[in-house]
Order: C-alpha cells, then sequence, then structure tokens
C-alpha cells in the first residue's frame, strides 16, 4: 500500500479572535458547579471553549464535525478521537477578554497498527491578549480506518489501558456523574459538532461505540481543576493522555497521586472499576 502523506499541510494556520464574556463563565460555572478550582476570575478549562471554528451545516461532515481541509487535511479515515494534549499556562485570562487563537498543524503521522491505518495529528493552539501569550496547548488527535476489527468491544481494555496501573498510593479525591445533558451542554459550549457526543445511534452504529462518549477536555477538565483545588493554587503545565473512551452513564472517578515536594501531581480518571479512563501530570 502506497503511505498516504500530507508533509505540504504542516504549517496551515487559522487565526480567529473570541471574548471571554460572562455569559460563557456563568454557563460553564454552572455546568460544573462543586467541580472547578474558583481562586481565579475566569475558570480552568475555559479556553476549549474559545475560538471554535466556525462553519455552516453544508460544510460539516456526516459525523457533525467541520469538513476536512480547512485546518485539518483531508485524512480518508471517518473516525476522529481527542487522544491527548498539552498544555502551558502563562496568565489566566480576566472577565472579558479579547483573545486572539492561532491554531496550526504542527506534526502529521501516518502509521499502521494492529487494529489498522491511523493518521495521528497535532494541533498547536496559541492564545494572545494585547499580543501576550496567555495560554499555548499541543493537542493531539488519532484518525481511525471505520472498520469493525478496530471498534472498541464491550468490557474489554486496550493493550495500553491493560498495562496501566491505578497506583495503590492514589487518593480517590471525586465521583462525577457523566449523563447526556452534561454532554449535550458542553458541546453546546465548545460549538462541537461530533455526533458521538449527543447522537446515541451514530455512536453506535457508525463509530461502534458502546454508548454517548464523554468529552476528552471535558475529562482533561476535571483533572485540571482537580489538581488545582487539591494543592490550591494554579498549576503552570499539564500534559494528559486519553487512553479509553469514558461512556456516558459510567460515573467518572477521579484520582489523585502526590508528586516530590508537591510541586507534580498525577491524576487519573477512572470508571469504577479503577480502569484508567485518561491520566494526566500536573506541574506547579
Amino acid at each position: 500500500m502506497t503511505p498516504i502523506t500530507f508533509n505540504t499541510w504542516t504549517a496551515q494556520t487559522r487565526t480567529c479572535n473570541d471574548e471571554v464574556a460572562n455569559r460563557l463563565i456563568s454557563q460553564f460555572n454552572i455546568m460544573l458547579e462543586g467541580q472547578l478550582f474558583r481562586d481565579n476570575q475566569t475558570p480552568l478549562g475555559i479556553h476549549w471553549c474559545l475560538g471554535p471554528e466556525l462553519q455552516t451545516a453544508q460544510n460539516l461532515g456526516i459525523d457533525g464535525h467541520v469538513k476536512l481541509g480547512s485546518l485539518l487535511p483531508p485524512i480518508p479515515y471517518p473516525r476522529r478521537m481527542w487522544a491527548g494534549g498539552e498544555l502551558v499556562i502563562s496568565e489566566l485570562f480576566q472577565v472579558n477578554d479579547n483573545v486572539k487563537k492561532t491554531s496550526v498543524v504542527t506534526d502529521i503521522q501516518h502509521k499502521t497498527g494492529s487494529s489498522g491505518q491511523l493518521f495521528f495529528l497535532t494541533v498547536t493552539h496559541n492564545f494572545f491578549v494585547q499580543d501576550k501569550k496567555m495560554l499555548s496547548e499541543k493537542q493531539h488527535l488519532v484518525f481511525k480506518e471505520n472498520n469493525q476489527n478496530n471498534f472498541p468491544q464491550k468490557g474489554t481494555t486496550s493493550k495500553k489501558t491493560e498495562q496501566v496501573k491505578l497506583p495503590n498510593s492514589a487518593i480517590k479525591k471525586a465521583i462525577y456523574d457523566t449523563d447526556p445533558v452534561l454532554l449535550f451542554r458542553y458541546s453546546a459550549l465548545t460549538f462541537n459538532g461530533h455526533r458521538i457526543h449527543y447522537d446515541i445511534d451514530h455512536a453506535k452504529k457508525v463509530e461502534g461505540q458502546q454508548g454517548l462518549v464523554v468529552h476528552g477536555p471535558l475529562q482533561a477538565t476535571w483533572l485540571l481543576n482537580l489538581a488545582a483545588i487539591h494543592l490550591d493554587r494554579v498549576p503552570k503545565r499539564f500534559a494528559y493522555k486519553n487512553l479509553s473512551p469514558l461512556i456516558s452513564g459510567e460515573a467518572a472517578h477521579l484520582w489523585v497521586e502526590e508528586g516530590d515536594e508537591m510541586q507534580t501531581l498525577k491524576v487519573y480518571c477512572c470508571d469504577e472499576n479503577k480502569r484508567i479512563i485518561m491520566k494526566g501530570e500536573v506541574f506547579f
């Protein structure tokens, strides 16, 4: 098979502007009431609501996402998942900040795995207020072929998930519900049209999921705020990896493992059986 390449696609850039509006902050706070670090004007994780790609319905794919070929290359594999990312927090947003967001594809890799052909993309986002960088993010996406060999199977985990054991020293800190209304509200705030979060027929029949999928950045928001609450201060850096889908209706169990001299924390989002769904490391 001839490798598919998009070497010329890196450095494709999109720039947009948005506002950290009072209404957005209020909706975000109400949606995640009791789950956020509240020692600042704007909640941690609200940047995932800023600067979404705005397209008309005619420019959406069958999965509800913006059609590939604008910022992201026209990858022929229809199933996409949020694989993880890294955040560097330089400054916190303030209410009514006017934010400029730049987005650029910085890495594209085509691989063959046990489940078929895969594309791994890295998109780098930078957020500025009056030319001052407030936050930078590397977002890792994976695109998979649409074949049943790589559909998640109920009650099973990937090899990578099985190899990662929840440490005995981890402390359970919270249990959060993942009902469909929460997923709908988060999709609305982030302008995320991906049907796996609200269309159960599409999630099951087209993408092979066991139900509606909880958003990766929503889980990352939980973990980032959990760490900030635990040490009562804002993190400087956060790296996280998604290991397996979390399905709506499964409670999210959040755990913390303290590091040396309280400068780092490891955080975990697990199901009720301590199967790790997402893991992260937070630096202060």
